[in-house]
């Protein structure tokens, strides 16, 4: 059901308040006329700057004052005129100190009076707020506006171009392949954000074509920063940049494909998700990073720490805020990094906790916009049973220490990342030493711990130049040097993985594979698979 028809059948039942959260005023009141029509319903606004307006009748200035206004509003009612009255910036008006109260009782009495004297008319309340608080709230029936959808922004976006595409020193490129990208670039904007940003890339070069994508992405960005909850998080990485974890790597690419047109006419749907389990430093903040990049899709961190606020309801309005940002700017990566600590509030929260999951966990499960939640844990401890049920994530995958393979190649992209060759080094020795070889059973070191390794043995180097070896570069042993006075993670921690470990391998799918060349072979946690 549309929203025009949800609206439609509530004007019909005769629903006395409703509240419309939204902000595009126009793209809305359009809609309202037509309903109006449709119902054969005189439409008459309100506004604080203009007072009481209509179509179909005149009104005295004296109808800017509130309370006048709703009086007149009554009259007409009981004249048994079917009409729809609409209020625009009310709730400032509703919240004023000591008058705020008398505008609330006006309304609500309004209100109370259309259900009970069977007034064909309703009261809406147009704001991009619902905090109205006191009795008023109980008699308050609040929807959403939606954005436009796919249809609609295509067609504000051909509105556009038609207007001007025959203008002198303007080159607008009106092929369905240009039309199609800044439409899948424009969802999740208002009419007024997709003018504004389409008006600015053209007046950058004179030109419109699919290169002014990156114009409407940065019109994103500003949704987001207005949020002040999710993070937009900008890079330029590649898979390639996540050192091992092929399996996972594998699944992903596979499934970046499902967001096409092409794959939905095939009879695909989007996927839901991915949760991440593992040892801390293994590269699971990154890969969220890199898939994001690799989809070429907004990547949107959701910080659990800005969602709990101080008041009374406020954590689960910002999360129903936060979500609802996501699902505008679908299609997304949303990554929520290590969920767990979001989750954990137990019973000395008045409940906030469980409500802010229970909000998530339904979100996930019924969405259909493409947001793909990318969710990472290092405690599995904290995770509750609801959130590892099938239909929340499409699979659940176990990142493991790196195996003697995935050292190699994490070793070479850091050694790279340093302005050096990697063929100038021996990785299998390096590998050797950063694994269960030279450092004992099940004890290897993590992503994080090569990068470290690397760039602490560079520092080694940068120390023999600074006291006189002028030639000094990195050197094999200048890694031999470092690593003999680390103290690996899994040494320290190594009751806690094997807890982890346990876990993953009845729950969990290894995001590496099986094959690598350590002395324990099969050390990885989670069950294996085959995707080769």
């Amino acid at each position: 059901m549309t929203f025009r028809e949800d609206l439609q059948n509530y004007l019909k039942a005769r629903y006395p308040l409703i509240l419309i959260k939204s902000t595009e005023e126009d793209r809305l009141s359009a809609d309202l006329q037509s309903i109006a029509q449709t119902l054969k319903h005189d439409l008459i606004t309100w506004s604080i700057a203009s007072g009481l307006k209509s179509d179909n009748a005149q009104f005295d200035q004296t109808t800017v004052e509130f309370k006048k206004a709703v009086d007149t509003c009554e009259n007409i009612a009981r004249s048994g005129k079917p009409s729809i009255f609409v209020f625009y910036d009310l709730l400032p008006i509703l919240s004023a100190p000591q008058a705020g109260m008398v505008y609330q009782r006006r309304l609500k009495e309004f209100a109370l009076n259309i259900r009970t004297n069977g007034y064909r008319c309703n009261c809406i309340i147009v704001s991009p707020r619902a905090d109205i608080e006191g009795s008023l709230a109980a008699e308050l029936t609040v929807l959403d506006y939606p954005l436009p959808n796919r249809a609609e922004v295509r067609s504000q976006v051909e509105k556009f171009i038609n207007q001007y595409k025959d203008a002198a020193n303007v080159k607008i490129d009106t092929s369905d392949k240009t039309v199609s990208a800044l439409t899948n670039a424009a969802l999740g904007l208002s009419y007024a954000e997709i003018e504004n940003c389409l008006a600015r890339a053209l007046v950058e070069d004179h030109a419109l074509n699919e290169s002014d994508v990156k114009n409407i992405v940065n019109e994103k960005k500003q949704i987001i920063r207005k949020s002040g909850i999710l993070e937009y998080i900008d890079n330029k990485l590649s898979l390639e940049d996540v050192g091992g974890l092929s399996v996972l790597k594998r699944w992903l690419g596979l499934r970046g494909a499902t967001f096409s047109q092409e794959a939905k006419n095939f009879g695909l749907n989007p996927p839901k998700g991915v949760l991440l389990v593992g040892i801390p430093g293994c590269g699971k903040s990154l890969t969220a990073k890199c898939v994001a990049s690799a989809w070429n899709m907004p990547l949107l961190k959701l910080d659990m720490g800005k969602i709990f606020g101080k008041y009374v309801g406020d954590s689960e309005a910002n999360i129903r805020q936060a979500l609802k940002t996501a699902e505008a700017i679908a299609p997304c990566v949303l990554w929520i990094d290590e969920i767990e600590k979001g989750l954990s509030g137990g019973g000395n929260d008045s409940g906030t906790s469980s409500r802010v999951f229970g909000h998530i966990l339904t979100w996930m499960q019924d969405k259909t916009s493409p947001v793909f939640t990318f969710a990472t844990a290092n405690n599995i401890s904290h995770l509750p049973p609801e959130l590892l049920r099938k239909g929340r994530f499409d699979e659940i995958f176990f990142v493991d220490l790196p195996d003697f393979e995935e050292r190699k190649k994490i070793l070479e992209i850091h050694i790279a990342k340093i302005g050096r060759k990697a063929e100038d080094f021996d990785l299998d020795t390096l590998a050797k030493l950063s694994g269960e070889e030279c450092l004992g059973d099940n004890i290897r070191l993590a992503g994080a711990e090569l990068e470290s390794w690397v760039k602490d043995s560079l520092l080694e180097a940068f120390a023999r130049r600074l006291n006189g070896d002028k030639t000094a570069d990195l050197s094999m042993t200048d890694f031999e040097t470092v690593i003999k006075r680390m103290v690996p993670m899994a040494k320290m921690r190594s009751d806690d993985f094997k807890e982890l470990r346990d876990w993953a391998n009845e729950n969990a799918v290894s995001a590496s594979f099986a094959k690598h060349s350590d002395k324990t072979v099969g050390a990885l946690g989670g069950r294996t698979i085959d995707l080769f």
